[in-house]
C-alpha cells in the first residue's frame, strides 16, 4: 500500500473515532501513534530493499553498480586453426583442402593480448593476435590455378578481432543473472609469405620470383560466468564467440579473471570455404573506476 493511501485509511479511522464522540485528547494520541507505526512500517521496508541490494551487490557487476566504468587486461593464449577448401587451390595435385598452419609451418600457440573498456552496458573488445612459419614447399608443393609454389617460404600472419556490443538484463535474482546482448563484430586476418618459390605453369618452369603476397580482409568474492555469441550463416557459414571465466574480488575495485574462449569463423562459397579458429585460455585483471 502506497503511503498516501495508507494515511488517508489511518485519517478516516481517526475521523470515525472522532464522530463517535471520543475525547479530543485520545484522537491526538491515536493519530501520534498512528503516525509512528506508519514511519516505522516505511523505516522496515526502507532497510529490506537495502539488504536485497546489497545482497545483489555481491554478484559481479551488480558489486560495483556505482562504478561505471571498467578497463580489463587479458593475455589470451590460443590455438591456432586455419584451413581453406577450393578448387583453385590443391595441395600435392591431389586434394583441395589445404592446411595453411602445417603446410606453412605457422605457429599455432601464440600470445593475444587483448583488452576490454566497458562503460555501464556497453562493452569494446580488441584482441591483437600474431604469429609466424616457415617451411620449405619443394617437397610439398602447392598449385593455386595454374601455378605451382615450390620452394621456401616465411609466414607473417596477423589478426585483428573488434567486438563492441550493449547488454540488456533478461533476469535477475541477488546470486543469479541471465542477460541478452546485440552488437557488432569486425575482424582482419593479414598474412604475408615470403620467400623464393619456383612458379609453374602447366607443368613448365614459368619464372622464379620473390613473393611476398597474401592477404584477406574479413568483416561472496568468486563468481563463475558464460557466455556465447554468434551468428548462424546457413549454408554461408558462421560466427560463434563463447567462454566460460572465473572472476577473484581481492579488493572491491578489482578482479582477478580466468577462463577459456573460442572463436570459430567459417565461411562457404559453393564448394569452396575458409575457417579460422582461435581457442584457449586465457587469464586478466579488471579495474574499475
Amino acid at each position: 500500500m502506497k503511503k498516501s493511501a495508507l494515511a488517508l485509511a489511518l485519517a478516516m479511522s481517526a475521523l470515525a473515532a472522532t464522530a463517535s464522540a471520543a475525547p479530543v485528547a485520545e484522537d491526538t494520541t491515536e493519530t501520534a501513534d498512528t503516525a509512528a507505526a506508519e514511519e516505522a512500517v516505511f523505516d522496515n521496508a526502507k532497510e529490506s530493499k537495502s539488504v536485497v541490494y546489497e545482497d545483489a551487490k555481491l554478484f559481479d557487476d551488480n558489486r560495483h553498480s556505482d562504478q561505471q566504468f571498467a578497463v580489463t587486461a587479458r593475455y589470451f593464449h590460443p590455438k591456432l586453426m586455419a584451413k581453406v577448401k577450393s578448387d583453385d587451390i590443391q595441395k600435392y595435385y591431389t586434394s583441395s583442402k589445404v592446411d595453411l598452419v602445417d603446410t606453412l609451418n605457422i605457429d599455432d600457440k601464440s600470445s593475444a593480448p587483448e583488452l576490454i573498456f566497458s562503460y555501464r552496458n556497453m562493452k569494446l573488445d580488441y584482441i591483437h593476435f600474431s604469429t609466424d612459419g616457415s617451411a620449405n614447399l619443394s617437397d610439398e608443393p602447392i598449385k593455386v590455378n595454374d601455378y605451382e609454389f615450390n620452394g621456401n617460404a616465411k609466414t607473417d600472419l596477423d589478426f585483428d578481432y573488434l567486438k563492441f556490443d550493449v547488454t540488456n538484463p533478461l533476469y535477475h535474482a541477488p546470486n543469479f543473472h541471465v542477460d541478452w546482448s546485440y552488437g557488432i563484430t569486425a575482424m582482419h586476418w593479414n598474412a604475408k609469405v615470403k620467400g623464393d618459390a619456383t612458379v609453374r605453369k602447366s607443368g613448365q618452369v614459368a619464372y622464379n620470383e620473390h613473393r611476398s603476397k597474401a592477404s584477406a580482409s574479413l568483416g561472496s568474492n568468486l563468481s563463475a560466468h558464460a557466455s556465447i555469441a554468434g551468428l548462424p550463416l546457413g549454408s554461408y557459414g558462421h560466427i560463434f564467440d563463447s567462454e566460460l571465466g572465473l572472476s577473484y574480488f581481492p579488493a572491491d575495485n578489482v578482479d582477478i579473471q580466468a577462463g577459456y574462449r573460442i572463436i570459430d569463423l567459417k565461411v562457404d562459397h559453393d564448394d569452396d570455404y575458409g575457417q579460422f579458429k582461435l581457442d584457449g585460455p586465457w587469464a586478466g585483471v579488471r579495474v574499475w573506476f
